[in-house]
């Protein structure tokens, strides 16, 4: 039914909620006796239903054609459950069809920046063993089977350290507080808790303890919120009561999709992808966000956030005016994984339904993606640099019609490096608009809601902020002073042994993750890899390798720490500590989703202290598992020595690697000058885009950004490092330095009055620089 109109002092105008709804259409004849299963609809939901076909043509319906209908069955109807995650237990956002998966596969191998397949380590690695195994040398799999019985020493490693993972820390301080919490936690863990680890017989966890400094000044640093930020977010945020025209609080038995008023087509879609029950979220914001307002939604990971917004927004679009194509609402994503995932479920969601779709995504192909804008697409899923390009430089896009936008990972669009581009997009659509902001980390500062825009929100909490999903197991693998540089035996030693499949490995950096991928390739191990070096291409292959089983592991950035919804991930390795708790949070929620459990390891060295303190200290105040996993170090030495045995065989498959891309390269190369030469005029006569921003503008707000995340000491050792091009200046000065180095003639300016003699050497020592010195030494 449509959005209700009973307060109409509070009810915002979207969705051209002003016009008449064309009624060209004839509405559906009431049934005389309607299946007892089937709930009843108003007229106008007969109506979204008779136009909402699959081919988006004209339906009718009679008294004794029910079955032939394309809608639901007469005996559709939804179990009544409780409103939890389990509603989504059986969805894959990833999952295609073949056809849509055909069409994204060929706009990601036209849109490939890079060109041409990309190089396969797997393949250069077998190809470097099998010359390897022609001259003799023993076959890789042969010390593997030395390796066999590593497991069978675990009882005898959980036994704890004295000082437990406090790092020093004898925890006498922690008895009074603690000492009965972690008593029952050991007993627990140890007799009672079969069904917790019945999966898990074979792993060396140790008892659950605090982290360095957890309890340590923990009431001197116990986050106090500020009397009046409170106050400014009371008169900011509008009440969230009698939100839902008079209702009340949702129960359990009225958590359902089919009272919340949605047509049915949408209940359609929930059920063909296995949505039983509305999740905690979205059954607070599906009714809110029907009425038009905004909304600040924040949820735990894998909790339904992306159904919360999607729901609404495709039951609204059912009664737009349909005579004029229109792109209505706007959805932004940091990432173009995230963008594609949201792209999937949209399509599947709204799968009988009319509602189109377009897509302006970074890494794909821009042209197919300006074909479908210039239908204007009712939604079009975006990342915040491909949305401007086409605003700025394409006429097919029309961003004056958007009346709805919605912000996921809200708080990482808000931060440094994606706030200039939001800015310029919120200055740039209209201002009348319903916005919707969801994140799992969702910030509560005011200041940074307020620019967005809002118009009197609605903030709805599902859980504690900060927190993690009950399914997930936090362990933690403290690696003592020293023992850093081992850290890559540990994380071996860890995805032989413990964390063996489905497991995603997080790095800092991007080339730590594919020197890792060559390690584990040479290894044996499959794995694949995900980061911003690779084209979008290679990225959403790497992905589906994932997702369908044939890499065991996922080697990732960031890239892959938001939203990312990939089914049945076992376990996160944490390969060293993110740089804030908030990436931790949705490091760790990439598993245990949607009711499922799972397990989270972090390699913790002593420069991670503060993280792992914060996630700790969370973990311990909502009652989560906590576990500190012990890994001999004879068996970690003994994986390192495995992979320096390896060294010159990693440098040899890396440079092979190397030589094969720059071999790409060129023939890349030599294909563009072709093109351009063949299409010079047509090149020519194309109108240069533009950008809000000068490079120089660009790379201070990158700058920005990485000193925001890494902090200030790591962004000036960043730029100590940095290889710039050399002014005129500076290559002087530095040939200066030369020059004296090698006994040349240094002047500077005019000659010295002291002659050729003057320290640094003389006329006849070398060649001089600049004119001769008979003229005055002028230059």
């Amino acid at each position: 039914m449509a959005p209700s109109t009973k307060n109409d002092d509070d009810f915002v105008l979207t969705l051209s909620d002003d016009e008449n709804i064309p009624d060209e259409e004839e509405y559906y004849e009431e049934e005389e006796e309607a299946p007892a299963a089937k709930p009843k609809k108003s007229k106008k939901n007969k109506k979204a239903d008779k136009k909402s076909d699959d081919n988006g043509q004209k339906r009718k319906r009679s008294d004794e054609g029910d079955e032939e209908d394309d809608g639901v069955a007469s005996d559709f109807d939804f179990e009544l459950e409780d409103p939890g995650a389990e509603g989504m237990r059986e969805f894959d956002a990833w999952g295609l069809g073949a056809g849509a998966a055909a069409q994204q596969q060929q706009s990601t191998a036209a849109s490939s920046r890079h060109g041409g397949p990309a190089v396969d380590v797997d393949e250069i690695v077998a190809r470097r063993q099998g010359k390897r195994r022609k001259v003799d040398e023993p076959a890789p799999e042969a010390e593997s089977e030395s390796e066999a019985d590593l497991r069978q020493d675990d009882e005898d490693d959980e036994m704890l350290a004295a000082d437990g993972f406090g790092m020093g820390a004898t925890g006498d301080d922690d008895e009074d507080e603690d000492g009965a919490e972690q008593g029952s936690e050991d007993e627990g863990s140890e007799d009672g808790d079969e069904d917790e680890e019945e999966d898990d017989e074979d792993d060396d966890v140790a008892a659950p303890v605090a982290h360095p400094d957890d309890e340590a000044g923990s009431e001197g640093e116990e986050e106090r919120e500020d009397p009046a930020e409170v106050a400014k977010r009371n008169a900011f945020f509008a009440p969230e009561s009698n939100m839902d025209g008079g209702k009340g609080p949702v129960s359990k038995t009225d958590a359902a999709f089919h009272t919340m008023s949605l047509s049915r087509p949408i209940l359609k879609g929930l059920s063909s992808i296995g949505f039983g029950a509305p999740t905690p979220i979205q059954a607070k914001t599906i009714p809110v966000a029907l009425l038009g307002k905004d909304v600040v939604g924040g949820a735990q990971t894998g909790s339904g956030k992306t159904g919360a917004f999607l729901i609404p927004i495709l039951e609204r679009l059912l009664y737009r005016p349909k005579k004029v194509a229109t792109t209505r609402v706007a959805i932004l994503m940091p990432t173009r994984e995230l963008a594609l995932q949201c792209f999937n479920v949209a399509k599947k969601l709204a799968a009988f339904t009319d509602i189109t779709f377009g897509q302006a995504i970074g890494g794909l192909n821009s042209r197919e993606q300006e074909k479908e804008l210039k239908k204007r697409p009712d939604i079009v899923i975006a990342t915040p640099g491909r949305f401007i390009d086409f605003m700025r430089n394409s006429s097919a896009f029309a961003v004056d019609t958007i009346e709805i936008m919605v912000l996921d990972e809200a708080d990482r669009m808000l931060e440094e490096g994606f706030s200039d581009e939001l800015n310029e997009i919120l200055n740039t659509i209209p201002k009348s608009r319903q916005t919707m902001l969801f994140s799992a980390t969702m910030t509560s500062k005011v200041d940074d809601l307020i620019r967005v825009g809002l118009q009197r929100p609605v903030r709805l909490m599902v859980d504690s902020q900060k927190s993690t999903v009950e399914g997930l197991v936090q362990e933690f693998v403290r690696l003592r002073p020293g023992r850093e540089q081992k850290r890559l035996g540990y994380l071996l030693h860890l995805c032989e042994n413990v964390h063996t499949n489905r497991c995603i490995i997080f790095f800092r950096q991007k080339k730590e993750a594919h020197r890792v991928r060559v390690v584990f390739a040479l290894c044996g191990l499959k794995a694949a890899e995900l980061h911003g070096s690779m084209s979008q291409e290679q990225r959403i292959q790497a992905i589906e390798s994932f997702r369908s089983g044939n890499a065991s592991f996922l080697l990732a950035t960031d890239v892959a720490s938001r939203g990312l919804d990939i089914k049945g991930v076992d376990s996160v390795i944490n390969y060293e500590a993110p740089q804030s708790h908030e990436i931790y949070l949705h490091r760790v929620g990439r598993t245990a989703r949607a009711g499922r459990t799972g397990r989270s390891c972090t390699l913790a060295a002593e420069p991670d202290r503060k993280v792992v303190k914060a996630a700790v200290k969370a973990a311990r105040a909502q009652g989560a598992i906590i576990r500190q996993r012990t890994v001999d170090s004879k068996e970690a030495d003994k994986s390192f020595a495995r992979v320096e045995a390896l060294a010159d065989e990693i440098e040899a498959v890396m440079r092979e690697e190397k030589e094969e891309k720059a071999l790409q390269a060129t023939e890349r190369d030599i294909t563009r000058s072709e093109n351009i030469m063949k299409h010079q005029d047509e090149i020519a006569s194309r109108p240069k885009k533009t950008w809000f921003q000068s490079g120089k503008e660009k790379e201070n707000a990158r700058d920005r950004g990485r000193m925001a995340l890494n902090g200030p000491e790591a962004s000036k050792a960043k730029d100590s490092g940095k290889k710039g091009k050399l002014s005129n200046k500076e290559k002087k000065r530095l040939q200066d330095r030369d020059d004296r180095r090698d006994g040349k003639e240094w002047k500077k300016g005019k000659v010295d009055a002291r002659g050729p003699d003057r320290k640094g050497g003389g006329a006849g020592k070398g060649p001089t620089r600049g004119k001769p010195a008979n003229r005055g030494g002028k230059r």
